[in-house]
């Protein structure tokens, strides 16, 4: 290798280092701000039948709640606002007395998953499905 090859690679080199540190701090800084971000989650259900047992829901292995009687009388929704992304959302309807039970989650104002059943319902979705 002669000298101008040489003071070549010299320079380049720092050039390069300097790249790819802020490839990866703007893809390090996305993931943070994506991963930490607030999402509005909104469960509803609603009923053709008379009564509704049973509501809990929750993210991921926590339970956000539970209404039963005359709290989860239908039409039924809750709204949380949470930033764990882990795991699925869920909501489980109990109705013992008969009749349609609609069970609908929404995330950030959006339709992510919704299901009718007699007696009862469930609806879940991975986290990362609700977008």
């Amino acid at each position: 290798m002669n000298d101008i090859q040489r003071v070549r690679r010299s320079h380049a080199t720092p050039w390069l280092i300097t790249a790819v540190v802020a490839v990866v701090a703007v893809v390090a800084v996305y993931l943070i701000a994506t991963r930490s971000r607030t999402h509005s989650i909104s469960f509803e259900v609603d009923s053709s039948g008379e009564k509704v047992s049973s509501v809990t829901y929750g993210v991921g292995d926590k339970q956000l709640g539970k209404d039963v009687g005359e709290a989860a009388a239908a039409p039924w929704s809750k709204t949380y606002d949470t930033s764990d992304t882990d795991g699925k959302i869920w909501l489980h309807v109990l109705a013992p007395a008969g009749g349609a039970i609609t069970c609908t989650i929404r995330v950030d104002g959006e339709l992510a998953v919704e299901a009718t059943t007699p007696l009862g319902a469930v609806c879940e979705i991975p986290f990362d499905d609700a977008f």
